[in-house]
């Protein structure tokens, strides 16, 4: 229901209730989201200035007791970040349409984050909580529940803008979601981490992330990897950063030492992989640097060089030994480090560490630390952190 901050005449009520019309793009509003979307995005004529929100409630069997809802303010000027929520045009009314109590209470949880964004969309915190609400969605999901519905569609780009709330949570989830096994010459993904999420394309086996704990993820993600990588007769870890979005070293310090809410950033990275892989890849999104500094534990840098998916800068290829993860997951961080420091000492390279043990926490924390995608040049810089005199000049120099 409309609210006025000024008198009106007989005539131009009239007119309104004649006339008046709420449209997303060239679709007419037929949901109260909808029409919370159309608001804030184009604004509104004749003088209103909010809408009270009204629900109504059977009661012997009529819906015959309104109760009211809260109160939705026109924005003063419109938010640009609002069209991301045109991505989400098709998908919502299927949703809508679905019978199952799980999934009717997901989807509400989602509209309630869709409504309370469209009327703070500048707040990075209520983006995220409708990045949340969709994960919990495909949640669902993935327990057999709602799939005909089908995953999240694709997302632009710009919902990272809109999400960036500066954490270490929100950057390590965009690494993690955006990357794959390799990237070809336009960029795009080849073999995304979403096969392991949510099966897309007959990918039904490569599902093993159960939503449920973030550490538990993040190591199945790496295991699986590997076992694909075996598959193909290859010796590294194939994960591979997408362009401009790889995890820097002082967030991954933060998550070595358990400053990282994992299962925060594993759901927000489950909802990010929807982003377009093509359109990141034309239009890539620059997060909020970190303001923290400081490196990751020598011990995990060792088992971190031991488990690339390209050779070094220099050419020097380090051939993973899958036993490392394994070790880690079950607890001993001691037996992976020494394996780790084997296979560096093959490719010619002296850490000053020669030996470490850890809990058996901090060791699974380790292991979930590799499905966090570096690139070359943080490579070399923890190879020159670990034995300087091993960097040698690159092939052709």
């Amino acid at each position: 229901m409309p609210l006025w901050g000024q008198p009106m005449l007989l005539a131009e009520l009239r007119h309104l209730l004649a006339e008046g019309r709420a449209q997303v793009g060239a679709r007419a509003v037929k949901e109260p989201l909808d029409l919370a979307r159309a608001v804030a995005r184009l604004g509104v004529a004749r003088g209103i200035y909010a809408f009270q929100r009204y629900g109504y409630i059977e009661r012997n069997g009529q819906a015959n007791l309104a109760v009211p809802l809260g109160r939705f303010v026109v924005p003063e000027q419109t938010v640009p970040q609002l069209a991301c929520l045109d991505d989400l045009d098709v998908w919502l009314p299927r949703l809508r349409r679905e019978t199952l109590n799980r999934l009717k209470a997901a989807e509400h949880r989602l509209s309630e984050a869709i409504f309370a964004v469209v009327q703070h969309p500048q707040e990075a915190a209520r983006w995220q909580a409708v990045l949340l609400a969709m994960a919990g969605v495909e949640a669902v999901m993935v327990n057999g529940s709602g799939v005909k519905t089908g995953p999240i569609p694709k997302l632009r780009p710009e919902w990272l803008t809109a999400g960036d709330d500066g954490s270490p949570e929100f950057r390590l989830a965009v690494s993690l979601a955006l990357q794959a096994a390799a990237f070809n010459r336009g960029k795009m993904p080849v073999n995304s981490v979403r096969n392991h999420w949510i099966a897309l394309k007959n990918q039904e086996t490569a599902v093993v992330m159960q939503g449920r704990f973030g550490l538990d993820d993040a190591i199945a993600l790496v295991e699986r990897r590997l076992i694909e990588a075996a598959q193909s007769g290859q010796r590294r870890l194939p994960l591979v950063a997408a362009f401009r979005a790889s995890s820097s070293v002082a967030d991954l310090a933060a998550l070595v030492s358990g400053k990282v809410d994992l299962d925060r950033t594993l759901a927000l990275a489950r909802a990010l992989m929807a982003i377009d892989g093509r359109a990141w890849a034309m239009r890539p999104q620059p997060l909020q640097p970190s303001v923290e500094t400081g490196w990751p534990d020598d011990a995990w840098l060792v088992i971190r060089l031991a488990m690339l998916p390209w050779p070094l800068p220099d050419g020097r290829e380090i051939r993973v030994d899958p036993a490392i993860v394994r070790r880690l997951a079950s607890g001993d961080a001691a037996s992976a480090l020494d394996l780790a420091l084997h296979r560096l000492r093959a490719a010619g390279i002296r850490p000053v560490v020669r030996m470490g043990t850890a809990s058996p926490q901090t060791a699974r924390l380790w292991a979930a630390a590799l499905a966090f995608p570096i690139t070359r040049i943080t490579a070399e810089s923890m190879l020159r952190r670990l034995d300087s005199n091993s960097i040698q000049p690159k092939q052709g120099e």
